[in-house]
């Protein structure tokens, strides 16, 4: 795709600093700014009382795919596949020729450090429900992407999903949103910002309403930090992220 000239220009904003001021906007709360002195619990970022429900933003700032740790367990994992002859020295640098158990134990490698994020959120969320005596109220888990880049969209949701799916009571929805962190999608010729909800079988049905509202929201406030965007497209349809890659903020205009 042809990237934009602002692209490799635009400052990045900063990420936990413009979502409060989103919040505010929306008529949210911090709720750190409702507590007085040090709480007893570990509380959660956000409390929208007039929606009736409680968030957690946690920002992927992190990637721990670049580490020297992970790539001693990757490179573990290619020579074992390598020594089992369960995948050929091509298949390394051609994702096509990988089977399908590899890509499955490489993902493996990543769910440890989302899940750590995950149970933090859950946690978070579960003490601020007890602490400002809200049981029933839901708990959204913002995810947003930050500088990741070594997983495809599809490959995180897929692995947080999985997570979820083993409890987190206290997580009912989860939102995956970028910021300065822009997605390829084959067939669009835009640099593209997400915001994918997911929710679990126990959300209410008011909460899609809210979830969807709160999206819509964040993309209008964005528009009067950064200008207004050239393309917006909300669809229902997963696999519009299937082939979806992050675009490098460092990429070479040559």
């Amino acid at each position: 795709m042809n990237l934009p000239d602002w692209l490799y220009e635009k400052p990045a904003l900063p990420s936990e600093e413009t979502f409060d001021r989103f919040v505010k906007s929306f008529e949210g709360q911090k709720i750190s700014d409702l507590l007085s002195g040090n709480p007893s619990f570990k509380n959660a970022d956000y409390i929208f009382s007039n929606e009736n429900v409680i968030a957690e933003l946690k920002t992927l700032q992190t990637d721990f795919g670049t580490t020297d740790i992970f790539r001693a367990k990757h490179i573990e994992l290619v020579k074992k596949y390598l020594s089992e002859s369960r995948m050929t020295l091509s298949a390394i640098f051609h994702s096509a020729e990988q089977p399908k158990e590899y890509m499955e134990d490489l993902l493996r490698l990543f769910r440890p450090a989302l899940k750590r994020i995950i149970e933090k959120a859950n946690t978070q969320l579960k003490e601020t429900k007890r602490g400002l005596n809200l049981p029933n109220t839901p708990g959204i888990l913002l995810l947003m992407n930050d500088d990741f880049l070594s997983l495809e969209p599809r490959f995180i949701m897929s692995i947080i999903c999985e997570i979820l799916s083993h409890s987190y009571s206290s997580i009912d929805a989860f939102v995956y949103l970028t910021l300065n962190h822009y997605i390829d999608i084959p067939g669009n010729n835009y640099a593209n910002l997400l915001w994918i909800p997911v929710y679990s079988e126990r959300a209410p049905d008011s909460l899609t309403g809210f979830v969807n509202k709160l999206g819509s929201q964040w993309f209008q406030f964005l528009e009067t930090e950064t200008g207004e965007f050239d393309n917006r497209i909300v669809t229902d349809d997963p696999d519009s992220i299937l082939q979806a890659k992050a675009i490098p903020r460092s990429l070479d205009k040559s």
